[in-house]
């Protein structure tokens, strides 16, 4: 008896599926197997992440960890009372309701405006921000109300000394604006945490052997002339991403080619599986390990870049 490949993807992911289910505390009804967004996910060959992602209106969140999207949501006051059922929250801690589910406030940059929020144990960290708009339409039939009642008194409920009820605004020129929650990823992208967190080796001295405008493009082991290299591939703010290239590589070559032939690095990468080290603050950050076929190269700008002169720090540490 054998199996077709279909039929094999389908017997791994109901095992997998299986296992993290009863992890979890799930039952296997049919209502669950119609619902759930990992066994879909399961079969299209995509593995689970590395914790649990957030819920949204109850179900499982990838993309908001997986992407760099900004997604507009629903958000409720922060408030302590709930810290006990947040996800990796401590009795006490700030929390705040998103689209249904607890979020852990790591800072407040304006009361009711601005927050930076965290996610169970994910080290990484999100902006959740209030937009207002002008409602034109809004605005207009206030106008309108106004010209052809100029003596109707009009009173909103509002706090003491302040123009804000809520979801929407009038300024002092009877302008409608109305808001909405914006959240967005801080950072580096998430698609790493398809892969398993690797310890990082401390006995390995990791350091920049060349940087151009945006950061280290290219690190290596500190002092020497070859050994292990790893490659730029993203960045945000002061973070940055590098693939491992291989580890006996000479490293003038390396960043010269770094520096005219990025792309072509990139494609000749071998094995199935990729390490990935995230650095921060001149520090290794974190280390992946990632099965090749599931880390979003194609998204990488392979554009090579041309240099008619060689940067005079390119061979320096």
């Amino acid at each position: 008896m054998s199996f077709s490949d279909r039929e094999k993807q389908l017997i791994r992911a109901a095992f997998s599926w299986g296992q993290i289910t009863q992890k979890e505390g799930y039952t296997l009804s049919d209502l669950e197997i119609e619902k759930s967004v990992l066994f879909r996910r399961l079969l299209a060959g995509r593995p689970p992440l590395a914790f649990p992602p957030p819920l949204r209106h109850g179900f499982p969140w990838y993309e908001v960890i997986e992407g760099r999207g900004e997604y507009v949501v629903n958000a409720s006051e922060p408030s302590p009372e709930c810290s006990i059922i947040a996800p990796g929250s401590k009795p006490g801690d700030t929390c705040i309701l998103i689209d249904g589910a607890f979020w852990r406030v790591a800072e407040t940059i304006r009361e009711r405006e601005e927050y930076v929020v965290e996610w169970g144990q994910y080290p990484i960290q999100w902006r959740l921000k209030k937009h207002w708009e002008v409602n034109y339409e809004m605005t207009q039939q206030l106008h309108n109300f106004r010209k052809e009642n100029p003596t109707a008194q009009i009173s909103f409920d509002r706090r003491s000394d302040q123009r804000d009820y809520g979801e929407f605004r009038i300024d002092d020129e009877q302008t409608v604006w109305l808001s909405e929650w914006q959240l967005s990823r801080i950072g580096l992208s998430g698609w790493v945490w398809v892969g398993t967190p690797v310890e990082l080796d401390s006995r390995m001295q990791l350091a920049p052997l060349f940087q151009d405008q945006q950061g280290p493009l290219v690190i290596g082991e500190d002092g020497k002339k070859r050994g292990c290299g790893w490659l730029r591939i993203e960045h945000a703010g002061s973070e940055y991403r590098f693939i491992k290239l291989g580890e006996k590589l000479e490293y003038q070559s390396l960043i010269a080619a770094a520096i005219t032939e990025f792309g072509s690095l990139l494609h000749g990468i071998q094995g199935e599986e990729l390490e990935i080290i995230d650095w921060r603050n001149g520090q290794p950050l974190r280390q992946f390990s990632v099965p090749i076929q599931l880390a979003p190269l194609e998204q990488f700008d392979l554009r090579e870049q041309n240099y008619d002169l060689v940067p005079d720090n390119a061979f320096g540490n």
